[in-house]
């Protein structure tokens, strides 16, 4: 009986767990009644106001009671299927401490063995490597947490986590078609699996999971396989083979063709957030190889900006100076000539 040990604790706290279970259902049938008598109170409510607004003769209000009344018997409807529903609902039948440990004992006959952690509270089981479609996934464990499967209604109390992750290109999380963040997307296993659970079947639950696990639905995947080991673009999110994948050196991100360019001056693959346009020769650029004029501060590209830290139209306004100034200083050199001709030619008289 040593030998199993951990199976006994382990499903003393799946019976107690399971216990919880039965009464947390009980709760929701106690909300479930509350809602229902919730609405049955309105219609009481609209009844009196109808009564009253036909008695006094107020017909107008009258037909409006009437059309709002007409709103709440679908919305009363729904409820009252639900109710109806959850309260057809197999209950809960608890199994034996026996069961459950012959439920284990299965389990390690047909996947290995069973691993229990009694501190966390969680029973798991390994699955073997699963491939789809030629490509390779590795194990993963299933981990079923006790404490959590009173949230059953809501939650799900288990977990799937890669032991070996070949993650999704585009989404390091996806480690399965059908896995996110360590959630299994259960599709048509949803009621399976919340009964399996329910009622302390846990073969049957393991084997359903694994089940989905060796099974791709390409209706429903996270990431296709057919885009599996594509890059997803940072910008535009469309994934991309590796081999039309680009990185940006200056963001260090990767982008696909339509979201990327590259450096015309020193040939830098770029996205178009990181490019810069020069606005003289348009030109894409990285910010390396831009520069600012000194003398209008605009950024342009390298090429565009000459020796002396001008751009052409600054270069041009210069020349254009230097010329106005070497005209008036000839011109004044001209005129300072001229005078001194004069000068030079006139005759003194002496009185």
């Amino acid at each position: 009986m040593k030998k199993y040990k951990k199976h006994v604790r382990a499903a003393n706290m799946l019976l107690q767990a399971l216990s919880g279970l039965k009464k947390e259902r009980l709760r929701q049938i106690q909300k479930k009644m509350e809602e229902f008598s919730f609405k049955c109170s309105e219609i009481d409510k609209n009844s009196h106001s109808f009564n009253a607004a036909v008695n006094r003769g107020w017909y107008l209000a009258a037909n409006k009671i009437t059309s709002r009344v007409g709103r709440n018997l679908n919305d009363f409807s729904h409820h009252l299927d639900q109710f109806k529903n959850f309260i057809a609902t197999d209950d809960i039948k608890l199994p034996t401490l026996g069961d459950i440990v012959a439920g284990m004992l299965q389990i390690e006959q047909e996947y290995g063995e069973i691993k229990f952690d009694l501190e966390a509270k969680t029973i798991s089981v390994i699955t073997d490597s699963i491939a789809l479609e030629d490509i390779s996934f590795g194990a993963f464990e299933i981990r079923l947490f006790i404490n959590e499967i009173k949230k059953l209604h809501s939650e799900s109390p288990y977990k799937i986590i890669a032991l070996e992750p070949n993650p999704a290109g585009s989404d390091d999380e996806v480690t399965h078609p059908h896995v996110s963040h360590e959630k299994l997307c259960e599709g048509d296993g949803f009621i399976p699996i919340r009964k399996a659970i329910g009622q302390g079947r846990l073969c049957d639950l393991f084997t359903i999971i694994i089940q989905i696990l060796q099974t791709y639905n390409p209706d429903s995947p996270y990431v296709a396989l057919s885009e599996w080991e594509g890059t997803s673009c940072y910008d535009c999110g469309y994934t991309v083979a590796g081999d039309d994948c680009y990185y940006c050196e200056n963001c260090e991100r990767d982008y696909c063709s339509q979201c990327s360019t590259y450096c015309q001056i020193c040939d830098t693959t770029i996205c178009l957030g990181c490019s810069y346009e020069c606005p003289d020769c348009k030109k894409p650029v990285c910010r390396h190889c831009t520069a600012v004029c000194k003398e209008c501060d605009e950024m342009l590209c390298t090429d565009c900006i000459n020796e002396e830290g001008l751009c052409q139209s600054c270069e041009e306004k210069r020349k254009d100076q230097n010329n106005e100034e070497q005209k008036e200083e000839s011109t004044e050199a001209n005129s300072g000539a001229a005078v001194l001709s004069d000068s030079m030619g006139e005759t003194i008289v002496h009185a």
